[in-house]
């Protein structure tokens, strides 16, 4: 598996090439909480990728700590090919409104 972003708060890391298309969408990037993109993942996730959370336990509470997206190596240039048509239904939609 490939590791395509891993969303913290204040402190995500994407995949240049999947930063720098999500950037030519226009969309909110900081759109809930400083998780870059977050909003996103049932996209990420509907174009082929995978959705890891990492949570702390402490006792009775959590907290969360990130996502981490990850795809199949051999999925990826499927992922690339059909994300972009996914994403440009919702910047169809804020066209609209």
């Amino acid at each position: 598996m490939k590791q395509l972003a891993r969303i913290a708060i204040d402190d995500s890391q994407y995949e240049p090439r999947l930063w720098e298309l999500l950037e030519e969408t226009g969309l909110d990037r900081d759109d809930f909480e400083g998780l870059d993109y977050y909003s996103l993942l049932p996209f990420f996730v509907l174009a082929g990728a995978s959705v890891r959370s990492h949570v702390h336990l402490h006792d009775d509470h959590s907290h969360f700590e990130a996502v981490t997206l990850e795809i199949d190596e051999e999925l990826e240039e499927a992922f690339y090919g059909v994300l972009p048509q996914l994403l440009a239904q919702l910047t169809e939609e804020h066209e609209e409104h």
